[in-house]
């Protein structure tokens, strides 16, 4: 068995560091496999999914009292261009409270493309705070 020179201290550091890296990969339901999901955190996501021959992509905000700005919702294709094609736009108003937006979804997506959903939350001209989904093959 070979000592480290940092002892307990450097096998005790090894040990929260793997552990932090555990649990920072496992937020959200993220998915690397292409077959979609949602990312971001628990108040607000963004998610992706297909049901049947429509790819559906919805956001999810749960803001408090007083929430004011708009929420992009926009669904993506990174098959043809590096950086994406946008396929679809639309805002809504920052709602209080739990709250879904559902834009609609795309018929009869292009098989073997790769879809991506992504939320952006504007604070007027303040912040902004951006959320992408997994990828989705069709």
């Amino acid at each position: 068995m070979m000592k480290s020179k940092f002892g307990r201290a450097g096998a005790l550091f090894s040990g929260v560091a793997l552990t932090a890296a555990a649990v920072a990969m496992s937020t959200g339901t993220a998915s690397a496999n292409g077959n979609g999901g949602c990312g971001g955190p628990g108040f607000s996501h963004v998610c992706i999914s297909e049901d049947g021959d429509t790819l559906n992509y919805t956001g999810y905000t749960d803001f408090a009292n007083g929430a004011t700005g708009t929420v992009h919702l926009w669904l993506w294709d990174y098959t043809e261009k590096p950086g994406g094609v946008r396929v679809f736009m639309t805002d809504f108003p920052a709602a209080t409270g739990p709250h879904y937006y559902r834009p609609g979804g795309l018929a009869n997506p292009t098989p073997g493309h790769d879809y991506k959903a992504e939320m952006r939350v504007q604070w007027g001209n303040v912040k902004t705070d951006t959320y992408l989904s997994p990828d989705k093959f069709a």
